[in-house]
């Protein structure tokens, strides 16, 4: 115990909370850009195909209409772009301006500095979720029959894609390689992952495709969550969630140890 809190105590508490306060103020002073787009476009996917064309789509679930089985999966799309795009355009930018070089020298373990960068995209992505949840409660039931889940859910996947955003700002050498995963990859990977269709309305071929997409653990556990029905069960969900975002963090830490892109 008293080596734990040792360890617990050499933690450089003022450097990672004004890491964490810098990146938190970063994205807030640019809340337009940053947290009112996802919100908006939530409203319009909201009125139009879940208002205006749902209530012409018979029940997908049993029991669930059809813009109560969508929400779930449009603030699950949201949170994600939310949490990767705050990392990515924040290393990728302090590494064309120089400013990480400075990171890199204060007294911070690798640790730190990705655990200061997650919790920050974290918190943007809890955001943007809270935010596409408050506009659904105006237009749907909005339940959450499960709220401790639904609160795991929104963290590991916002802590899963703070961390690969971080993996793709390393990466990156041009604005358009941070882009480019956004478009090619993410929301190709959250459409066909349920999040406004059930695998079990798709061949069955599809449909054992589609349990390859992580994403689709990611929507159908909020959904889950949420509503209580799913094309797979939380608990499966939830252990494949927590397996992807440790695995993301520990490869996360390792690159930012190995100086990848960041020493010349």
């Amino acid at each position: 115990m008293k080596r734990c809190s040792e360890n617990f105590s050499l933690i450089n508490w003022v450097g990672l909370t004004t890491l964490i306060s810098r990146e938190v103020r970063r994205f807030i002073k640019i809340w337009a850009q940053s947290l009112l787009p996802p919100i908006i476009t939530s409203l319009l996917y909201i009125l139009i195909f879940g208002h205006f064309l749902g209530s012409s789509i018979q029940e997908i679930l049993p029991g669930v209409s059809y813009i109560d089985f969508m929400i779930p999966g449009l603030l699950m799309m949201n949170v994600i772009s939310g949490a990767f795009s705050n990392t990515s355009a924040s290393i990728y930018i302090g590494k064309f301006q120089n400013s990480i070089q400075e990171l890199l020298v204060a007294p911070f373990s690798y640790v730190e500095m990705v655990l200061g960068y997650i919790i920050a995209s974290t918190l943007r992505g809890v955001l943007v979720g809270l935010g596409v949840y408050i506009i659904a409660i105006f237009f749907t039931s909005a339940t959450i029959l499960h709220f401790w889940f639904f609160l795991f859910f929104i963290l590991a996947t916002s802590i899963l894609f703070s961390c690969l955003g971080a993996i793709v700002g390393l990466w990156g050498q041009t604005f358009d390689h941070i882009n480019l995963p956004q478009t090619f990859i993410l929301l190709p990977l959250s459409f066909f992952g349920g999040v406004f269709h059930s695998i079990r309305l798709l061949p069955d071929w599809v449909q054992t495709l589609s349990r390859v997409n992580p994403v689709f653990y990611m929507v159908n556990g909020i959904r889950a969550s949420m509503i209580g029905s799913a094309d797979v069960g939380i608990l499966q969900a939830a252990i494949v969630v927590s397996i992807l975002a440790i695995i993301a963090f520990i490869l996360c830490v390792y690159l930012f140890r190995s100086g990848y892109n960041l020493r010349s």
